[in-house]
């Protein structure tokens, strides 16, 4: 698989790096033409791993160039599990991911299912982590828009440690159209070296 298992391991360790900021869900991605495009989620679905438009105060932060935090004050008993869950859920924290003094291009998205109060301390960790990880997700966004959209999704796959029978079954297709896609996904990540993906 070349270089897929490093990207294996740099998802596990941002999972460690937020496990200092309570939350339920987030998603690590870069920007294409005002689309979060995902290099990483917290979790395995076909829906949040799917490349999505930038909400308002998502472009806020990216704008300001630091770290944005939702937080509602009025409970909403209906929540929804796909794209929405930014606006439904009670806390949400935007994390602009950019070079110190460039312009951002990622973004980390955190939310928390229940009620909570991101303090100065969570927004600045946020924010160190966003300039931490900058040089991995400046090295993944071109190759990773080289894939096309299945491929990105297999390559998500893949970063879970899933099998090539198991992304058949996920992506619904045969073990053989998966095996291509996961070969393909191989090729074009060729050019991500180890200490690009580990030197964050």
């Amino acid at each position: 698989m070349g270089q897929l298992p490093d990207l294996q391991e740099a998802r596990r360790r941002l999972g460690l790096a937020l496990k200092a900021l309570c939350h339920d869900r987030w998603v690590l991605g870069y920007l294409r033409g005002g689309w979060l495009q995902p290099i990483a989620a917290s979790e395995v679905s076909r829906r949040l791993l799917q490349s999505h438009p930038l909400m308002p105060l998502a472009r806020k932060a990216l704008f300001e160039m630091k770290p944005l935090v939702v937080n509602t004050v009025v409970d909403r008993t209906e929540t929804t599990e796909g794209y929405e869950w930014e606006l439904d859920w009670p806390a949400i924290l935007y994390a602009p991911i950019a070079e110190i003094g460039q312009r951002p291009l990622g973004l980390l998205v955190i939310g928390c299912r229940r009620d909570h109060w991101y303090t100065d301390d969570d927004v600045a960790y946020a924010h160190t982590l966003g300039y931490a990880l900058a040089p991995m997700v400046g090295e993944l966004r071109w190759p990773l828009s080289r894939l096309n959209e299945s491929e990105v999704e297999v390559a998500q796959l893949l970063s879970n440690g899933l099998s090539t029978q198991e992304i058949a079954r996920a992506i619904r297709t045969n073990e053989r159209q998966a095996r291509s896609l996961v070969n393909s996904v191989s090729r074009k990540l060729q050019s991500v070296g180890e200490a690009t993906l580990m030197t964050w």
